[in-house]
């Protein structure tokens, strides 16, 4: 008997769990400038991009018992990692690790931080156009 067929997945979402979701809040929606798609109250959903989402949950919601910003690292995608720098770098919510670098042995130039939340934050770019376009690089 062979494998059913199925569609693709079409998105993806991160979920983050907060013990203070007003934190991720201003960090993802004011901090970045993401735009909220979703509002449940306890859960939000940011928009990265058309098929990347970013969700915020309540501690008090989580399904399962975990220490906030374990084990997360949500790397998001852009085209200009020094200008996504400078705009962070003075942020005072935020701590960010190092300044722009190459990532050793990839064709990822990059840079880490960690949220209000504590999470694992990298903000990179695909440093050859094939990884670019295959990712959906609007200036590959």
């Amino acid at each position: 008997m062979g494998e059913a067929s199925v569609n693709p997945p079409y998105a993806s979402i991160t979920f983050l769990t907060y013990e203070d979701l007003s934190d991720g809040e201003r960090f993802y929606g004011e901090t970045l400038g993401l735009e909220l798609i979703e509002d449940q109250g306890w859960a939000k959903v940011y928009r990265i991009s058309d098929t990347a989402n970013v969700g915020l949950v309540s501690a008090r919601r989580r399904p399962a018992p975990e220490i906030p910003g374990a084990g997360v690292l949500l790397s998001i995608v852009v085209d200009d990692v020094d200008a996504w720098y400078e705009k962070l770098r003075t942020c005072s919510q935020i701590e960010i690790d190092n300044p722009p670098a190459m990532v050793e042995k990839l064709p990822v130039y990059s840079f880490f931080l960690t949220d209000p939340g504590g999470y694992r934050v990298e903000i990179q770019a695909f440093t050859d156009l094939e990884s670019a376009r295959r990712f959906g690089s609007r200036s590959a």
